[in-house]
């Protein structure tokens, strides 16, 4: 567990979140070369078939994340010992209002019975909505950062690299503070 949060002085707290899944492999982005001249940007792949599975609640107003990476599945089970994590971020708040996606594992049972035995309040976002769910910007951010045009060779560099960008997440915070500005457009 990654945790920079700091605490709300208020009874009350908001947050966004949602996992996202990254597969141990580059991703092709934007890249230019000299027409005519033969292929000169080349990156490497592996076999992309581990998967680190990364679990985030961000706070609108302090904009650091509470962040969980782990191989393990993204369910049920993950997500009650995450909201755990969140209320032990957040302990003199009365009422945690989090803000998340449909997933199976965020609507079961299970999850909501946690939840309201934490005092965290869920509300779910419409489907196929991701602009609305400020965490989003964060994620492609970090696959921009991490993922885009690289290659690792071995999964633990992966892991390592993913940690790395979280634990020093403020030495991004300027370009943070423009990218996760609470302006939703309206369509």
């Amino acid at each position: 567990i990654i945790s920079k949060t700091e605490n709300s002085h208020g009874s009350q707290a908001v947050l966004f979140l949602d996992p996202m899944h990254q597969l141990h492999n580059s991703e092709p982005d934007y890249a230019w070369q000299i027409r005519g001249e033969e292929n000169t940007h080349r990156i490497l792949a592996n076999s992309g078939r581990r998967r680190l599975n990364i679990i985030g609640a961000l706070n609108p107003l302090t904009l650091i994340p509470t962040i969980v990476l782990t191989e393990d599945n993204c369910d049920r089970e993950m997500m009650m010992v995450f909201l755990e994590e969140i209320r032990k971020e957040y302990p003199d708040c009365e009422t945690i209002h989090i803000f998340l996606d449909n997933a199976s594992y965020n609507r079961a049972y299970d999850t909501g019975e946690k939840a309201t035995e934490l005092g965290i309040k869920l509300h779910y976002l419409p489907p196929y909505c991701p602009n609305l769910n400020l965490i989003e910007r964060l994620w492609k951010f970090c696959k921009k950062k991490l993922v885009k045009n690289k290659y690792y060779p071995t999964f633990d560099l992966f892991f390592q690299a993913h940690c790395d960008f979280f634990r020093d997440i403020e030495k991004y915070q300027q370009e943070l503070n423009t990218l996760l500005a609470l302006n939703f457009e309206i369509i």
